[in-house]
């Protein structure tokens, strides 16, 4: 809000300021923009038209995705294919096998196995050569899309 508040000092009073309030003005402008923005009317067609019959397909589902769990114990290093503990020499062939058997609508396809993304679950006191080395084991099957996942511990 503007204003000028004069006077002061001089003992005279306040001083007659000659500009113009325009602040009530704008807020006015700005009631009004927002009154017509809701009562436009929406763009409608009055003309007839015959529209064509469309055929869609319906959008497949998003493959199941594969998870490869990893944690370190006493006993060792354990790696896991969905819920199933492999060797960790297998974990390429035994990924291949968990995305074909989770997206059975590519099971045929070489490429599109290859293709889907591997999702890497490692205990955080694990190693990163740990990590690496599984990441190599898929590698060496043909898994470039891999994504390691972390624990949202914002909540």
């Amino acid at each position: 809000m503007a204003g000028k508040v004069g006077g002061g000092g001089s003992g005279k009073g306040l001083d007659v300021n000659a500009d113009p309030n325009v602040i009530p003005f704008i807020d006015i402008m700005l009631v009004l923009l927002i009154i017509f923005m809701i009562a436009a009317p929406i763009s409608s067609v009055d003309i007839q038209v015959e529209m064509p019959d469309a055929r869609i397909m319906p959008s497949q589902r998003p493959p199941r995705p594969t998870w490869i769990s990893v944690n370190e114990d006493a006993g060792g290093l354990h790696v896991y294919v969905m819920n199933d503990e492999v060797n960790i020499n297998d974990l390429g062939e035994r990924t291949y096998e968990a995305v074909q058997l989770n997206t059975p609508t590519i099971a045929g396809d070489d490429f599109e196995i290859r293709d889907q993304r591997i999702y890497i679950r490692a205990d955080g006191d694990l190693a990163y050569r740990n990590v690496v080395r599984v990441m190599n084991r898929l590698q060496d099957k043909g898994f470039t899309k891999i994504g390691l996942v972390a624990e949202d511990r914002r909540r």
